[in-house]
């Protein structure tokens, strides 16, 4: 059967249609597989051989692929889980062959309701299950914490390793933690009347809402990688604010794209907010450039430089902190705080709410925004307008700093 081994080095590799197979040809699912956490660890092998099966370029070439682990990234839009080939090369997993959906369906609610605990940490049960249903809504069953029961081990290492941001070390988990573990409200019974606050739907709110290249809004495609852009995707589409969009002929060709994965996303290469050059995003092989923990923000820095803006002034906290993020440790940057009352956002508060700069990680509250930075052109004192409502979401005003 026709590989891939011959694909350009260093591109990333995505397979549809895909299932897998043991070495009797019988369906088996791939969390069964080594999970690697870091990159460099060297797996413990299976002695079953396990064969990943699917289509790649629009189905044009199949894939087979003898895998020998597997591992999952919570850090983008949607949670993305990845397998790796004997070549020791790594394949993004993307929709399942139909029929082998009830196979993985266990694994898939476990990630994806990590994914969504990750972003979301204070949500409350019916918010998560009511999440973990509508992703699953094509399935017959509804997702249930028995899905996620078979998966105890893996969820009790995934809290030390990436929500407690452990490194994780060679050792195993003892049944009792597990069981600690499964007790620990992590699993929230289905019929909880113990419910926070009804929470909004902010799924799409987390996509910009503006054009990425001329700060428009309108008919705009949304990257489901770690960024959280937006772009125009023809000049027709941008053709209001002269926008370079993404060069599309015709609006059908992004009406048809599967996912839109900008490039940044695509090659893990992203521009820190603070001094605007690119570094490697990537976790796996010596990130560069961190992304901020907050579920709203798509603004990545160097280490050096939001602890800058963090502790101005104060080298030994910049340094202390420096390290601690290049180390992996979540940080929140300064465009969630108000620039000149230190206090955070409130967006169901008019005075409250932020106004965000669109060229420099600063915001101000509404009540807090310097008359400079106007709604409107103020020609008896030569002020332009420099701030614009109704294009952000959660009732952010759009600005342009002094």
């Amino acid at each position: 059967m026709a590989s891939s081994d011959d694909e350009a080095e260093g591109l990333p590799q995505c397979v549809s249609n895909y299932y897998f197979e043991d070495d009797n040809d019988e369906p088996i699912s791939f969390s069964v597989l080594p999970i690697q956490w870091r990159e460099g660890e060297c797996p413990d092998r299976k002695k079953e051989q396990i064969f990943l099966h699917g289509t790649a370029d629009n189905g044009l070439q199949k894939i087979y692929k003898h895998v020998i682990a597997w591992r999952f990234d919570l850090s983008n839009l949607n949670p993305e889980i990845s397998v790796l080939s004997k070549e020791n090369k790594w394949i993004k997993l993307q929709k399942p062959r139909k029929s082998f959906e009830d196979t993985i369906r266990s694994i898939l609610i476990t990630v994806q309701c990590l994914h969504f605990l990750k972003k979301c940490p204070e949500t409350s049960g019916k918010s998560l299950w009511d999440h973990l249903s509508k992703v699953f809504s094509l399935y017959e069953v509804r997702p249930s914490q028995n899905d996620l029961l078979d998966h105890m081990p893996l969820i009790s290492e995934a809290f030390l390793c990436t929500f407690l941001e452990e490194k994780p070390g060679k050792r195993k988990l003892s049944d009792e933690a597990v069981q600690t573990t499964s007790m620990s409200g992590f699993i929230v019974d289905e019929m909880d009347d113990d419910i926070l606050d009804e929470e909004e739907d902010e799924s799409n709110e987390n996509e910009d809402s503006v054009c990425a290249f001329c700060d428009n809004g309108g008919d705009i495609v949304c990257c489901e990688g770690r960024c959280m852009r937006s772009f125009h995707g023809t000049a027709e589409a941008g053709a209001e604010s002269d926008c370079v969009s993404l060069g599309f002929s015709q609006k059908e060709e992004v009406d048809e794209l599967p996912t839109f994965i900008c490039k940044n996303c695509e090659y893990k290469r992203h521009q820190c907010f603070a001094c605007g050059k690119l570094g490697s995003s990537d976790k796996f092989s010596g990130a560069e450039v961190f992304q901020c923990v907050s579920a709203t923000c798509g603004y990545f820095y160097h280490p050096r430089c939001v602890a800058k803006l963090l502790h101005q002034g104060n080298e030994v906290a910049i340094e202390e902190l420096e390290k601690k993020i290049a180390a992996g440790e979540s940080f929140t940057c300064p465009i969630h705080k108000c620039c000149v009352c230190k206090q955070g956002e409130k967006n169901k508060d008019p005075q409250l709410q932020f106004a965000v700069c669109r060229r420099c990680p600063k915001s101000y509250h509404r009540k807090c925004l310097p008359r400079e930075i106007a709604l409107e052109d103020i020609e008896d004192e030569d002020i332009i307008q420099r701030a614009w409502e109704d294009l952000l979401g959660y009732n952010r005003i759009l600005i342009y700093c002094l």
